[in-house]
């Protein structure tokens, strides 16, 4: 094995593989009184490109799903980019992308003809608080299945999309429409935004299905005022749906966050069978008010034949301190229209989500809330002890809308990703030369093994093993302290023995010597050599000049050569050290490396 001269100015040591240093599940208390800034990351050196919210977890337990990774996607003011996001259950990164720049909402495993897909809606957000856009379907190498639209000429909101058995999908929609506004104040017509179930086949796009809001509501049964809205461009969101959900009988239940009220909506016939909540609800509360009084809610689903979960706000923007947010399940009584309060859900931290939130109901019992515009999720037991609580954004900055996700949920998923690891050779926070490696979206991998050869373009029979080590985190580091061949590699392997993927080769003496501080001594050295050199030559070519006619030319061109031959060298060497100049970034690593 051929030493290579830049392992000289490693420290000697052992070459044993370490994991680059993953979530340790502590809590920070700086960090939720922004001591990181408004959006503490972790950064990677394997994979600069990728940022994601660092997780600060306030609480942890045992008895938190622990097979299922977790769902969100980052944005507000304070993200460079929406992001789709998956995190392991010790709070690693799994997977993170964005998506042509758009707003991001609404990540989520579903499943479609027998295999299982991310699901996640992406387009524009600003458009009064629902959205335009597309749902996006990636399989399990994260390549593009389908980009499904509304049907009938109409955009996809942001708010929900479920796959049903049948194959077809649940899509809220939105459109304007106008309509008299003398009930709420106003003494003309304007435009008003109806809300839509769209339920479309996903192979045709055509729908199967179709129910309009504002056909069976009325504007006065809101509880949102209309300002200055319904003139102009300004239309007048009464309605507000947000979640859609059907059932075994194969009708809908949809929420509207501004009617406080959950409207079970037949699915034959479009009529609706009843009211839960709000101004129009057709339940006798047998739980003193609780079962009835949410407000301003979010993802209700069916928990069971006669269960209904759902996120409750209980606030908004206007009122923020009316309420505390909770999850909540209620049972109700179809034949004597009644309804009882089941469980309640309340964060020990008192959060209020002024808006957005969800509601997962999880195999193992529990249930999962994500705060919405408040940077945070807990996990409860059944009958509503908080097990696991997570903040990925500072609790001083909650409300802002500085960091949010629409929802947070847990699913499983394998991911096969049909890129290549990716490495990179850099000092670690001790000036070690470690090499980092990453892949993003890999779930499969268990170990790392580090490869070396001599060869250039080494076919795999050339490349030796000389470590290995488990995959723990999501960048793995190998420390570099003694002899190693000139290329490196790194190759995935799968819990079962078997070779997922290899990084490409990385030059070890070209990457080492590239990104070296003592770069500026390599400069001062050429300096020193130059000048003597010249000086050398310079006295040779005197002393010969007085001795032979000719003898000056050859000095003087002796001179002219050996100088030209180390400036060469010199300005190399500078402009390898100029164009790998340490980047300068604004945002500091909050995982130390």
């Amino acid at each position: 094995m051929r030493l290579s001269w830049t392992c000289l100015l490693a420290v000697a040591g052992g070459v044993n593989g370490i994991p680059a240093q993953s979530s340790d599940g502590s809590y920070d208390f700086g960090y939720d009184k922004t001591a990181y800034g408004p959006h503490p990351l972790t950064i990677f050196k394997s994979a600069a490109q990728l940022e994601v919210p660092k997780l600060n977890v306030l609480q942890s337990s045992s008895a938190c799903e622990s097979s299922l990774y977790t769902l969100l996607t980052p944005r507000g003011g304070a993200t460079r980019e929406a992001q789709a996001t998956i995190f392991d259950t010790n709070g690693d990164l799994v997977w993170t992308s964005g998506w042509r720049g758009q707003q991001l909402y609404n990540l989520m495993v579903q499943e479609y003809r027998g295999e299982k897909y991310l699901t996640f809606w992406a387009g524009n957000d600003a458009v009064g608080g629902h959205g335009a856009g597309t749902v996006i379907m990636l399989d399990k190498t994260y390549t593009l299945f389908k980009e499904i639209k509304a049907a009938n000429g109409l955009d996809a909101d942001l708010h929900d999309f479920r796959i049903t058995k049948a194959g077809t999908a649940l899509i809220t929609v939105y459109e304007i429409v106008q309509r008299d506004l003398s009930g709420v104040g106003k003494d003309h017509h304007g435009p008003v935004w109806d809300c839509l179930i769209q339920e479309v086949d996903l192979e045709t796009g055509q729908a199967i299905f179709q129910w309009r809001a504002l056909d069976h509501w009325d504007l006065a049964d809101g509880y949102k005022e209309i300002g200055g809205d319904g003139v102009g461009s300004r239309a007048y969101d009464v309605f507000h749906m947000n979640s859609i959900d059907k059932d075994e009988r194969g009708n809908y239940l949809t929420s509207s966050r501004y009617m406080h009220a959950l409207t079970y909506v037949n699915g034959t016939t479009g009529e609706v069978i009843w009211i839960l909540g709000g101004k129009r609800n057709m339940f006798r509360d047998l739980s003193g008010g609780r079962a009835t009084n949410f407000a301003y809610q979010h993802d209700a689903r069916w928990a069971g034949n006669d269960t209904i979960s759902m996120f409750d706000n209980g606030v908004d923007d206007g009122h923020r301190d009316i309420a505390d947010t909770r999850g909540l399940k209620v049972k109700i009584d179809e034949e004597n229209m009644t309804v009882t309060l089941v469980a309640e859900y309340l964060n020990p931290h008192r959060i209020h989500g002024v808006s957005q939130g969800s509601f997962q109901s999880l195999p193992n019992g529990n249930v999962l809330l994500g705060y919405g515009n408040s940077a945070a999720f807990t996990e409860y037991a059944s009958n509503g002890e908080a097990l696991c609580d997570t903040h990925f954004g500072p609790e001083s900055r909650f409300g802002t809308a500085e960091v949010q996700s629409y929802r947070v949920y847990k699913y499983g998923w394998q991911g096969w990703p049909q890129t290549t690891p990716v490495t990179a050779i850099r000092r670690n926070s001790s000036r070690h030369w470690n090499l980092y490696v990453s892949w993003n979206g890999a779930t499969e991998v268990n170990k790392w093994i580090l490869q070396g050869t001599n060869t250039v373009n080494a076919t795999d029979e050339d490349w030796k093993e000389l470590n290995r080590t488990n995959r723990i985190g999501f960048e793995t580091a190998f420390p570099l302290r003694k002899t190693f061949p000139r290329y490196l590699r790194t190759v995935a392997m799968h819990s079962e023995g078997h070779m997922l993927g290899a990084s490409n080769s990385v030059d070890v003496d070209e990457d080492m010597v590239r990104r070296s501080p003592i770069l500026p001594l390599y400069v001062k050295m050429m300096i020193s050599v130059l000048t003597s050199v010249l000086q050398l030559l310079s006295s040779y070519g005197s002393n010969y000049i007085e001795e032979d006619s000719w003898t000056p030319h050859f000095a003087q061109a002796a001179m002219v050569i050996s100088g030209a031959v180390v400036v060469g060298i010199l300005a190399k060497l500078i402009v390898a050290a100029w164009n790998n100049r340490p980047t300068m970034y604004w945002r500091l690593p909050t995982v130390p490396n």
